[in-house]
């Protein structure tokens, strides 16, 4: 009785996997949600961090003292790779407002006998301004400044105690050393781009499993309504598993990223994730009346996985509640252990941990579903 079962389940299974196979290849609405589209996005963002990093940042300058002093400072700085500086003839009023039209991101203000004070030694401000608006752009502007007013400083400071007549005493040579201990080069394709990558396949997987639910009204005529369910959405699971691992791939050959961990392991957290991603999109339709409020929900989930994700603020530095709403979220947990598979070495048990995790996500939705989603199913879909 149990071997019928089974056998009846596989068939069940198996019949509605090879006509979900042959219906989707045939739908080009479905080409673009399974590739054609997340590849093309995930082109455009490629194509924003390409460089890596920002550089060549454009900056206002106004120097009131053009002095030789005031000269090399400007052309210092604009040699470094995060700015571009360049003169403004309006003084400071124009460079404020080139800031607040978004033309330049910073304003260096260098005031009048600045290098006269200087050798004075009355410690006179160049003054860097950023646009905290554009919070990336603007800060990535002054990254060149601080060091080159320390060397400045350190230039001078002979100079200025030679014309007082005193000698600079012989200081401790202490080195302050910082860096990142696993993304070195500071490159957004090992944050940004990554994390981008990750939760935009969220987007398309859950708007794909609810357009495939809203046309799913037969399931509810097989022998095994379960494993017929299973079978008509494990080609779209396999299909966003292959397309995750076919983007991290180009991260790796067109971006020249480099995957310290076993690529394994980014396979297991992916398949596992887009399960998760898919038990969503199985809830969101189920609970709804409708495909079209089910898609309106979507945005709003998605919006919040990516707010509460930990990428745009730190986890650590969030308020209980929020935590608690960003532990409940597949992309956390996702994300997490990609960034640490892709950066670094992380042993099986972590990993296999975290795919457990995202594993629990489907049972709960199937346990939740069970006996809503097929009288859903029997409700006359309105065609979106």
């Amino acid at each position: 009785m149990a071997m019928e079962g089974l056998r009846i389940g596989w068939n069940c299974f198996s019949l509605a996997f090879r006509r979900e196979v042959r219906a989707a290849f045939r739908k080009p609405v479905m080409h673009w949600l399974g590739w054609c589209f997340p590849l093309l996005l995930f082109g455009l963002i490629g194509s924003n961090f390409s460089e890596g990093t920002l550089m060549e940042l454009p900056v206002s300058v106004v120097d009131n003292d053009n002095s030789q002093l005031s000269r090399a400072l400007v052309r210092k700085l604009d040699a470094g790779s995060h700015a571009r500086l360049a003169p403004v003839s309006g003084g400071l009023e124009e460079a404020k407002e080139r800031l607040r039209s978004a033309q330049d991101y910073g304003v260096l203000y260098i005031p009048l006998n600045f290098e006269a004070d200087v050798l004075a030694g009355r410690q006179p401000s160049a003054i860097f301004y950023y646009n905290a608006l554009f919070y990336g752009a603007g800060l990535y502007s002054t990254q060149d400044f601080s060091a080159l007013i320390a060397d400045l400083n350190t230039q001078y400071r002979p100079v200025v105690a030679a014309s007082i007549g005193k000698t600079v005493p012989t200081l401790a040579q202490v080195t302050l050393a910082y860096d990142s201990l696993f993304n070195a080069s500071g490159s957004y394709v090992y944050y940004q781009q990554f994390a981008a990558t990750i939760h935009l396949l969220q987007l398309f997987v859950v708007t794909c499993m609810i357009y495939v639910l809203a046309r799913s009204k037969p399931l509810i005529y097989s022998s095994s309504f379960s494993m017929s369910l299973l079978g008509k959405i494990a080609p779209y699971t396999l299909c966003y598993t292959a397309l995750l691992m076919v983007e991290l791939a180009l991260l790796v050959w067109v971006f020249d990223a480099r995957v310290v961990g076993n690529p394994v392991y980014m396979l297991l957290v992916g398949f596992f994730y887009v399960m998760a991603a898919q038990s969503i999109g199985l809830l969101l339709f189920t609970f709804t009346g409708s495909a079209i409020t089910a898609y309106t929900l979507m945005g709003i989930m998605v919006g919040i996985a990516l707010t509460f994700s930990g990428t745009v603020i730190p986890t650590l530095s969030m308020p209980p509640i929020a935590q608690l709403i960003s532990n409940i979220e597949p992309l956390t947990h996702a994300l997490s252990a990609m960034f640490d598979i892709f950066l670094r070495q992380v042993p099986g048990r972590p990993v296999i941990s975290v795919c457990a995790t995202l594993l629990l996500y489907p049972l709960v939705a199937g346990l939740l579903v069970r006996k809503r989603l097929p009288a859903r199913l029997r409700k006359q879909e309105v065609a979106v």
